[in-house]
């Protein structure tokens, strides 16, 4: 068998820069403990055998990149000899200081000083799948199995304590990373010599990974010393002067890029291709294309810039309009048939109360789609080498990425994995997720690694947009002017509504042709909550633009889902 990351010599450098002078990766191939190969036996990981074999699954030769199992300590805290730590966890920060959050809860519940630890966020071969960001709820929920983890951490260093120096835990005093025999504060020992290099080797228990947990409970409130503190972002200072590695400056060994070439016009269909007006081109490698996708692939990316402008493609424009103009997108959304509505939500008796009310205003108001338009466009970069495929994004559901991805090129999970890296993009069903699968798509291809980016424009164009919304609304005032009745109606243009990481709906797919046979329905959301008005009524209808497929309109969630829309 032989022993191998599977990671080019650049990348390993450049993931060992995220992680402080000594990564996971390098820790883990110094104690031994990454074995990654090809043998007739099944292959470790670096976590072990994972929840298949402790479900009794017979033994089968396994991928490069198993799942970590979250019931294993060792899957959340590594420690050093130096007493240093680094802890892994599933989710990834875009912008909001999160993983300063973590941090801040582990270091506390491991009793160690915060800046004696780094983090590694949602990479899916090293880190639990936590699923990445969503939901607004990282802190109060995600945060709670990294504080038991870091918990029983604590314990376990504890019990070693306790057995070297014969005297029970309770006579034991633990601060910053140093346990300390209390009545005689000369012996102590810091957790480097007394775990450091090895693993735990300690199963946690839990239905799920929110319920994971350890023996130790969690910290009281009050006995948090880390956690409250106003302390500096680690990750501000790198973005100020410019030496954070962000997932746009992958580079590779022998790496290609590529630029698409879009459609010029929504619902444009591909008539032809003359490639002989880039083959002449220096770095040109090839055209690729299926169906209604066209990409030109270069040694040096302004060789792929070059090409795609290039490129001589002839189109045929659609019969009929993709979707009304501008001036008369709201017009259309007001007259156009449902696709479908929501059971009114109705409090009180708002009929009675519009019937007595002495005045009635009514208004319509109108919000246009809005586009993620992040600082810097969508870009992935993916490598193929050995089998296997790696894709570094700054997604911000690096799980769900790889398994999108996986099922898109018909691959084995374990042969897929997604490295987190920062970047723009952060919120939303953004086009992080189709730049992603368009570099795998590619990489595959090519049988090389490539790395892609969209243009500004095509970024502007062909990001995934918050529905836009058509709303009326009714309000009735008594004699004193008092609001006694509401009622809100909203109409959202947001039929095929796009999830995250979807092989099927990602635009790479849908340009392939691709089509869910019911998709998905979309909602007219209704605000969550209102003023004390006795007396409303909230609905709302979702109607579809005459163009559904291969559309720049297509929707998706923008940052809170609707919130900006319905909210105003």
């Amino acid at each position: 068998m032989t022993t191998s990351t599977h990671i080019p010599k650049q990348v390993e450098e450049l993931l060992d820069t995220l992680d402080g002078p000594v990564s996971r990766r390098r820790f883990l191939k110094g104690s031994g403990l990454l074995v990654v190969g090809f043998s007739a036996a099944a292959v470790v990981g670096p976590l072990g055998s994972g929840a298949a074999a402790q479900a009794g699954a017979p033994a089968q030769a396994a991928g490069p990149y198993p799942d970590p199992d979250f019931r294993q300590l060792d899957a959340w805290i590594v420690i050093r000899e130096d007493s240093t730590a680094t802890f892994y966890v599933g989710k990834t920060d875009c912008g909001q200081g999160t993983g300063t959050a973590f941090r801040q809860m582990m270091s506390d519940e491991l009793d160690i000083a915060y800046d004696q630890t780094s983090l590694i966020m949602g990479s899916t071969d090293v880190t639990v799948d936590q699923g990445g960001s969503g939901g607004s709820d990282a802190i109060q929920v995600d945060g709670w199995p990294m504080r038991r983890a870091a918990a029983e951490a604590r314990r376990v260093l504890l019990e070693l304590a306790s057995a070297r120096f014969g005297v029970p835990v309770a006579q034991l005093t633990v601060s910053e990373a140093v346990v300390t025999v209390t009545a005689d504060p000369s012996r102590k020992a810091t957790y480097g010599e007394l775990i450091g290099g090895r693993r735990f080797n300690v199963t946690l228990t839990g239905d799920n990974i929110n319920a994971t947990t350890g023996v130790a409970p969690v910290k009281a409130v009050q006995d948090l010393t880390i956690v409250g503190q106003s302390l500096q972002r680690y990750d501000i200072p790198p973005k100020v002067d410019g030496t954070l590695k962000w997932a746009v400056d992958v580079k590779l060994p022998g790496m290609l890029h590529a630029r698409n070439v879009k459609p010029p016009v929504a619902g444009a269909t591909l008539v032809s291709i003359d490639e002989s007006s880039v083959r002449g081109l220096p770095g040109f490698v090839r055209v690729v294309n299926r169906r209604n996708y066209v990409a030109v692939v270069c040694e040096r990316e302004e060789q792929a810039i070059q090409a795609a402008r290039q490129l001589k493609v002839n189109w045929r424009k659609p019969a009929t309009r993709p979707f009304p103009a501008s001036d008369d997108l709201f017009t259309y959304m007001r007259s156009a048939t449902p696709t479908s509505s929501s059971t009114p939500e109705v409090i009180g008796n708002p009929d009675a109360a519009f019937a007595g009310a002495a005045r009635v205003i009514e208004a319509e108001y109108d919000v246009p789609y809005q586009g993620h338009t992040a600082i810097s466009p969508a870009h992935a970069t993916a490598d193929p080498s050995d089998g296997q495929m790696t894709i570094y994004s700054n997604d911000m559901k690096s799980y769900g990425m790889r398994n999108g991805v996986a099922e898109f090129l018909q691959m084995p999970r374990d042969q897929v994995r997604v490295v987190w890296m920062e970047g723009p993009q952060g919120y939303g069903r953004t086009a992080a997720d189709d730049a992603g699968f368009e570099a795998a798509f590619l990489a595959k291809e090519l049988g090389r690694p490539v790395r892609i980016q969209w243009m500004r424009d095509e970024e502007t164009a062909w990001d995934t947009k918050g529905p836009a919304y058509a709303f009326t609304l009714r309000g009735g005032l008594d004699a004193q002017g008092q609001l006694v009745a509401l009622e809100y109606n909203a109409r959202a243009a947001d039929y095929y509504h796009l999830g995250y990481n979807e092989p099927d709906t990602v635009l790479i797919a849908q340009l392939f042709g691709v089509r869910r046979a019911t998709p998905a329905s979309g909602r007219a959301s209704v605000p969550t909550d209102m003023y004390a008005i006795e007396n409303r009524r909230a609905a709302g209808q979702v109607v579809s633009m005459p163009l559904v497929h291969e559309t720049p309109l297509r929707t998706g969630n923008l940052r809170d889902p609707d919130g900006p829309q319905v909210t105003f």
